[in-house]
């Protein structure tokens, strides 16, 4: 019967708290309720509840999409974190040992928010919730964690002593060094590139690569006749001086009296 069906609905913030106050396991399993509207010094507090584990636990509520929600929990959570001693003895079953929570519930979260959430270091859930009309006319709440996730890594700047270490033999290392040193003596521009690799400038123009791997070194070479030449292996003095000599030298001359 269509009667009989579940619609979602839209309510505000003060139907949110009552709902999720009467149901705290739509939250998290095991969820009690403390309190409500509780004074700061930074304005009243949606929840403060208590997890399974003891901790106490700020929730704020919003009935839609605010940027603003996450500074405003935050601002709970100091409240919380800095009177957790009082308010342990205050409150049953509040462990003052275990770090206090923040719970962010909306309807949705934008890009901005989630975004921002990776970097707070504090325990933060962000939920989503959908309010629904019950079959027979009353109210409920679906409540959906959201990953917060992690930043992402910091990007691995190449540079040349990271190249060299990867070269575990000491004398190919410091050869390879050396020949570095002998292109900039030259005019050459070195610059570092990702996976191991140096590409090699000369007047704005980039004739060479050079790559460092573990127990060698090794050269891709433009000829002067725009072709390039196969990875070339180094690994000794005489090595890269015949390279030098066939392969670089010609290329720098051609450059410098193009």
């Amino acid at each position: 019967m269509p009667g009989s069906k579940v619609k979602e609905i839209k309510i505000d913030e003060r139907e949110l708290e009552e709902l999720l106050v009467r149901c705290p396991d739509a939250i998290e399993d095991n969820m009690k309720i403390l309190g409500r509207q509780i004074r700061t010094d930074s304005g009243p507090l949606d929840i403060l509840a208590v997890d399974e584990d003891g901790a106490l636990t700020v929730i704020e509520l919003k009935d839609e999409v605010d940027d603003g929600q996450l500074d405003q929990g935050l601002r709970y959570y100091d409240w919380v974190r800095t009177n957790i001693q009082w308010l342990y003895r205050y409150y049953e079953g509040v462990d003052p040992d275990q770090e206090p929570r923040l719970i962010l519930v909306a309807p949705a979260f934008s890009e901005n928010l989630r975004r921002i959430a990776k970097y707070v270091n504090v325990n933060l859930d962000l939920i989503e919730y959908h309010a629904i009309r019950l079959p027979d006319g009353g109210k409920g709440i679906l409540c959906r964690p959201l990953e917060v996730g992690r930043p992402p890594e910091p990007p691995v700047v190449p540079t040349r002593e990271g190249h060299l270490r990867l070269i575990v033999d000491d004398k190919v290392r410091q050869l390879c060094a050396e020949c570095l040193k002998e292109l900039e003596g030259k005019g050459v521009e070195v610059r570092p590139l990702q996976d191991y690799w140096f590409s090699m400038w000369y007047k704005g123009r980039r004739f060479m690569y050079l790559g460092c791997k573990k127990k060698f070194f090794a050269c891709l070479i433009q000829r002067s006749n725009g072709s390039w030449t196969g990875r070339i292996r180094i690994t000794t003095k005489e090595d890269w001086e015949k390279a030098f000599n066939d392969e670089i030298a010609p290329i720098i001359q051609k450059i410098e009296s193009s």
